[in-house]
């Protein structure tokens, strides 16, 4: 779908806005790990961070989070993701968690405060060798003090 072209035109967008260079690594990170990911129709971008190993980008629409939910729970079977979580909290914010292809997804919907629409989540990972070793030492880890007790 032509939605994830509209994340990666987004990104594009934003580094436009900044000088050669800077934080150059961190948009080449972005587009690897949230390659294909869905954008809920005329979304606009409100903020994008990336770490060592994850991105994270943050949009709203107008739309309410019901219909924004829907729409991913669709758009992501529909595109061969695999919704491998679906949560919805007291306070009505909705958890996804999707995979294609060993890519994790995991999406956080949250009515906008103050007014109509919904303000959304998208955070991806880089699961290679080298980062799933590193995440593998530090479960094992936690595994490991459990048993203990």
């Amino acid at each position: 779908m032509n939605r994830s072209r509209l994340l990666l035109t987004a990104l594009a967008l934003l580094a436009a806005c900044e000088r050669p260079g800077e934080r150059a690594a961190d948009r080449e990170l972005a587009a690897k790990v949230l390659r294909d990911a869905l954008v809920y129709p005329r979304s606009t971008m409100v903020t994008f961070s990336a770490g060592r190993d994850a991105a994270e980008v943050v949009l709203t629409t107008e739309a309410p989070v019901a219909e924004v939910a829907t729409w991913f729970r669709q758009a992501l079977r529909l595109n061969g993701w695999d919704l491998n979580g679906d949560v919805t909290a007291g306070d009505g914010t909705i958890s996804m968690y999707a995979s294609r292809a060993k890519q994790p997804l995991w999406i956080t919907l949250r009515a906008n405060s103050g007014g109509a629409g919904t303000t959304y989540t998208l955070v991806g990972a880089d699961v290679t060798a080298d980062s799933a070793a590193g995440q593998r030492s530090g479960s094992s880890m936690s595994s490991n003090r459990i048993h203990r007790r």
